[in-house]
C-alpha cells in the first residue's frame, strides 16, 4: 500500500501523533459533496489503496467500522483527530471495542456481521498499519460524517457498492448477489408506497446487501415513520453479503426487529427458523452477561 507521504495525506515533518494533517470536523462537513458523489469517492479510495487478491473482509470491515463509529458514539466525528493520532495497535483495539459496544445493543446483528470484524481479534503489525492508513483516508473523505447523518447514509448502499466493486476486480468474482441499483430500488419502493398501509413486516427473499431495505427505510422516514418500528426479514445465501446486510441494518437504524438468515431462499423455511433461534440465543447471551456484571 502507498505510504501517507506518497499519497499526500500527511505533510512532511508533521509527527505521526499530531494528526494536524486531518481537516477539522467543521471543514470536513462543510466540503462534503452530495451523497451519491460522496459514496463514490469513498469507494474509489478503498479500491485505490487496498491491494487486490488480499481478501475482502478487511477493507469492507474497516469501512463498516468507521461508518458505524458515530452509531456507537455520536462524538466520534469530533474525535477524529484524536483517533487518527493513535498507534496502529491502539486503533485496532478501539475498532474492536466499538463492535463489542454495539454487541451489547444489537447482539444478533453484530454476530451476523462477524466476517466484517472477527479479523480484528488477530491482526499482524503490517495489517494494522495498512488498516490505520485506510482509516485515515476514510476520515479525510468524511465517512464519519456520512455515518452520523441519517439522510446521507440512507441515500445509497455504500457498503454493498463497495463489496461489488472489490469483488469485480477479483478473478473469481462470480459469486454474490446482484446489486440492485439505487435508482431502481428507490423508484420501486416509491411505487409500492412501502409502509403507507401500516404494514409492519418487510421481507426480502434474496436480500443481498440490502439496497431494497435502504430504499424502504428512507421511504418510511419520508412518511414520518421510524424504520426501527418495523420487522425486517431477509435471506441471503452468500455469507459475506449477509454480513454486509447486518452491518447495513445497524447503519440504517433498522432496530432489533431484524432477522437475517444466511441460507438458500429456495429451501423449505429459507433458514428463518434457525435465524430466529440464533437471534434469541444472541440476546440471551447478552442478557446473561449484563446480569453477571449487574450482580457483581
Amino acid at each position: 500500500m502507498p505510504s501517507q507521504q506518497q499519497s499526500g495525506e500527511r505533510p512532511e515533518g508533521i509527527p505521526f501523533t499530531e494528526a494536524s494533517w486531518l481537516p477539522s470536523t467543521h471543514a470536513r462537513k462543510a466540503f462534503l459533496p452530495e451523497a451519491e458523489e460522496h459514496a463514490r469517492r469513498i469507494i474509489d479510495t478503498v479500491v485505490a489503496v487496498w491491494p487486490s487478491g488480499s481478501g475482502l473482509e478487511i477493507p469492507l470491515g474497516t469501512a463498516a467500522t468507521v461508518a458505524l463509529l458515530p452509531h456507537a458514539d455520536p462524538r466520534a466525528p469530533g474525535s477524529a483527530r484524536l483517533l487518527a493520532s493513535l498507534r496502529p495497535a491502539d486503533l485496532v483495539t478501539v475498532m474492536r471495542h466499538m463492535w463489542t459496544h454495539l454487541w451489547f445493543r444489537h447482539p444478533f446483528l453484530v454476530e451476523r456481521a462477524g466476517l466484517l470484524h472477527l479479523w480484528l481479534d488477530s491482526v499482524s503489525e503490517q495489517t494494522a498499519a495498512e488498516v490505520t492508513e485506510l482509516v485515515h483516508l476514510l476520515f479525510r473523505d468524511g465517512l464519519l460524517e456520512l455515518g452520523a447523518d441519517p439522510d446521507r447514509r440512507l441515500a445509497t448502499d455504500l457498503l454493498g457498492r463497495l463489496m461489488q466493486k472489490l469483488r469485480g476486480r477479483e478473478a473469481k468474482s462470480g459469486r454474490g448477489a446482484f446489486h440492485t441499483p439505487d435508482v431502481i430500488a428507490d423508484f420501486g419502493t416509491a411505487m409500492l408506497n412501502v409502509g403507507a398501509a401500516g404494514d409492519r413486516q418487510i421481507g426480502e427473499p434474496a436480500a443481498g446487501s440490502g439496497n431494497m431495505w435502504r430504499a424502504e427505510a428512507a421511504h418510511l422516514r419520508r412518511l414520518g415513520k421510524d424504520p426501527a418500528d418495523h420487522e425486517w426479514i431477509g435471506v441471503e445465501i452468500d455469507p459475506l453479503s449477509a454480513a454486509v446486510l447486518a452491518a447495513n441494518a445497524l447503519l440504517w437504524g433498522l432496530g432489533d426487529g431484524v432477522v437475517i438468515a444466511c441460507a438458500d431462499a429456495l429451501t423449505r423455511d429459507s433458514g428463518l427458523t434457525q435465524a430466529h433461534e440464533e437471534r434469541d440465543r444472541a440476546i440471551a447471551r447478552r442478557n446473561a452477561l449484563v446480569q453477571h456484571f449487574t450482580d457483581k
